[in-house]
């Protein structure tokens, strides 16, 4: 065999080598690749609520806020966290048009951290912080009136 063959062999076995780890390992130093749930479903809206992944087109989040950045006020950016753990950053609604679930305005000394929130929500072009995604929502609104 020539040498140059040998190294095209090697190359080969290699190549194949590394593919075959790629596709069962998890990505991550050959933890195994976690299976999704089956999606939960908003009865409400039909659309998927709580996505692990971000899917494109609209679902729904639903969750408690854990960090508030109301400037500015026209687009606010809050995170919320749902209760399968997974957190999500939304731009919402200017702070005058978030509401509770009766309808009152919320006034923004009320839109705070612990606070049970549910927004239909759409990937948003703007890049987040830290990479996260940023979704975009019309309709923040706060479930409890403390």
């Amino acid at each position: 065999m020539k040498s140059g063959s040998k190294s095209i062999l090697f190359f080969l076995l290699i190549s194949s080598l590394l593919l075959a780890v790629s596709c069962t390992s998890g990505g991550a130093a050959g933890e195994p690749t976690a299976v999704p749930a089956t999606p939960m479903i908003d009865e409400a809206t039909g659309l998927e609520l709580n996505p692990v992944v971000i899917p494109d087109g609209a679902f729904v989040v639903q969750g408690t806020i854990t960090a508030v950045n109301l400037i500015p006020q026209d687009e606010p950016l809050i995170k919320v966290m749902a209760e399968n753990g997974q957190l999500y950053q939304i731009r919402a609604q200017p702070v005058p048009q978030i509401t509770y679930e009766d309808g009152t305005v919320a006034r923004p000394v009320d839109i705070k951290n612990g606070l049970e929130v549910r927004a239909t929500v759409q990937q948003s072009e703007a890049g987040g912080l830290g990479g996260e995604p940023v979704l975009a929502s019309t309709n923040f609104t706060i479930l409890d009136s403390e």
